[in-house]
């Protein structure tokens, strides 16, 4: 006798009382959703470790996981000898520098700014403004070296419930997996598997790698903070460390903080006055920023973590008044999730493919002169990386020159951070050649000049030489699209480097130099013109580049945009472009 189907009051009446029951359970045990959460994060970081040693030996998966519990356990056990006490006095001089911090600028004498009518600015007051904020920011994270953890799991029987908790995840992950995915109508357990691997690589890159970035940022602050003789260089280094888990904001709060105490303190040992040393440490904190954004980051975390820094600042804050510190720390990777899956119900309710097409089932159709929706009708090219070769030796001399580094970081890995390092600092090289300019300091840029061309790739202008094949595929654009050229060189080593590849200046209609902006590149001035001697819609033109620094003011006025990898750029570098071509002369099977 088959059973009674309800009806759908029934249904409705059983949902409704679930739902209550669900609030009930969550406002009676609330207390507990941390530590429940801390579990099943536990569990997600644990699970490769006794994969791996389940793998290795055979064993069933609860005795690796007990084996796992024994050297954990071991491990705190041996940490009081080992890091707890260093860690304890690292952090009590830490707070001891922030509180002088404090003092110091609330105690900063009053000095008149600038008067607007009835209102008074002074830089004592600004100051003192900040120390009050910095009293209240760090308060509770300085009160106690161990406030962190016991701020997510609070007493003994929450600590077991956690570790017992954690135990029966990770004993029996693969049931639980397969009982919730077996519970799945068939037609959507492929979405919820891809959904699932999608999922699962956010959370393993951020947690694998924010605690990378926090130990290697932490050593590179504390090196390089220790060399220039800061004070309590071990703990400045231990808040750079602990905020790279505020993805976007805790390195503006770590180089805040450590350019202030450099102010107000000096240098142990170098002989300069306290606004050269600052001065100092600005500059190491942003090279490291710059290390960290441009070789770190895209190595350790990926993309696949990255959100825009206002939305960053909204989850972080958010997450702090819902859950504390543990939603601080986790703000980031649950807004990348949740991205995830709003996009992929946003793409089912329009009908749309809700995940990108398997690389062996990828069919690629091409419209000639059509690139990312737009009807081309202007091309223009950047010249050094795209139609002619980089210059290298500023990264080959760190390989040939620098041999005693090789075992703490071999020849190939240098090359290509050195590579990374000339990428991040070409628009910074721009801005000094520009700003040199303004000046009217000739002599000085001329002396500097072959360094700045070195650093930011460039080869000698009598040295220019085109790449193989491009002019051709130039003559044949030139048949059907109207061709410019941008570059930061001056206009005299554009057409004599045109005249010695045998270019018809006439093939292109626009050519853009130094002499003709007053901003170098990435700056959108020079694309401005281009587009009035062109007289062509800016979303009808695709702009050529070998760095991601250049097509982001072009995307910022709706063009297309081609990264080419010959130059400085890498593929993850030029992502962000609409196409990545090996060589320029790839275009022809595009346009």
């Amino acid at each position: 006798m088959n059973s009674r189907r309800w009806s759908n009051v029934t249904k409705i009446i059983v949902i409704v009382a679930l739902v209550i029951l669900a609030i009930a359970l969550v406002v009676t045990f609330g207390e507990m959703i941390s530590p429940t959460i801390v579990a099943f994060l536990l569990a997600f970081i644990l699970s490769r470790p006794v994969n791996w040693i389940q793998k290795q030996t055979g064993w069933a998966r609860g005795a690796c996981v007990a084996f796992l519990y024994i050297l954990l356990l071991a491990f705190v056990a041996l940490m009081p000898a080992l890091f707890i006490s260093r860690s304890v006095a690292i952090f009590m001089s830490l707070r001891q520098t922030l509180e002088e911090l404090i003092a110091n600028l609330r105690n900063t004498p009053t000095r008149l700014l600038f008067v607007f009518g009835t209102y008074q600015l002074s830089a004592g007051t600004l100051l003192k403004q900040m120390g009050d904020v910095l009293q209240n920011v760090l308060a509770v994270a300085t009160a106690d070296p161990f406030s962190l953890f016991r701020g997510v799991t609070t007493g003994i029987l929450s600590v077991i419930y956690v570790l017992v908790l954690n135990f029966w995840l990770l004993k029996d992950s693969q049931k639980f997996q397969r009982f919730i995915f077996e519970q799945i109508p068939t037609d959507y357990q492929e979405d919820v598997r891809r959904l699932g691997q999608e999922l699962g690589k956010i959370w393993h890159a951020f947690l694998r790698g924010q605690l990378i970035l926090s130990l290697v940022v932490g050593s590179m602050v504390w090196i390089a903070l220790l060399i220039v003789g800061m004070p309590n260089a071990a703990g400045l280094a231990l808040l750079a460390g602990v905020m790279e888990f505020l993805p976007q904001l805790g390195t503006g709060v770590s180089t805040t903080i450590g350019t202030t105490v450099a102010l107000f303190q000096g240098s142990v040992w170098l002989p300069v006055n306290h606004f050269t040393f600052t001065l100092i440490v600005f500059v190491i904190y942003v090279i490291i920023a710059q290390l960290e954004h441009v070789y770190l980051i895209p190595r350790f975390v990926g993309g696949r973590v990255k959100l825009h820094p206002a939305v960053t600042f909204v989850g972080i804050i958010n997450g702090a008044i819902a859950f504390g510190v543990l939603g601080v720390l986790l703000a980031t990777p649950v807004i990348a999730s949740a991205r995830v899956i709003f996009s992929y119900m946003y793409r089912k309710i329009l009908d749309l493919e809700p995940f990108e097409p398997l690389p062996s089932t990828q069919i690629g159709v091409r419209i000639r002169g059509l690139i990312a929706g737009r009807k081309i009708e202007a091309v223009i090219f950047d010249l050094d990386g795209v139609l002619t070769p980089i210059d290298m030796q500023f990264a080959d001399w760190t390989v040939n020159h620098l041999p005693r580094l090789d075992r703490l970081i071999p020849p190939q890995q240098r090359w290509r951070l050195i590579r990374g390092f000339m990428l991040s600092a070409e628009g910074m090289v721009n801005f000094v050649i520009s700003q040199l300019e303004h000046l009217e300091l000739q002599q000085d840029l001329k002396r500097l000049m072959p360094f700045l061309n070195r650093l930011r790739g460039y080869v000698a202008p009598q040295q220019m030489k085109p790449l193989p094949d491009i002019v051709d595929s130039l003559q044949e654009l030139a048949t059907r699209y109207r061709l410019g050229l941008i570059s930061t060189r001056s206009c005299e080593t554009i057409h004599c480097f045109l005249a010695r590849a045998g270019i018809a200046p006439e093939m292109f209609e626009a050519i853009i130099g130094q002499e003709d902006v007053r901003h170098l590149l990435p700056h959108s001035e020079g694309l401005l013109i281009m587009v009035n001697r062109l007289n062509v819609e800016p979303n009808q033109m695709l702009m050529i580049s070998d760095t991601d620094t250049n097509l982001r003011a072009s995307r910022a006025m709706e063009m297309a945009t081609a990264g080419v990898l010959w130059g400085l750029g890498r593929e993850q570098d030029l992502r962000d472009a609409d196409l990545v071509l090996t060589h320029a002369t790839e275009l022809l099977d595009y346009l």
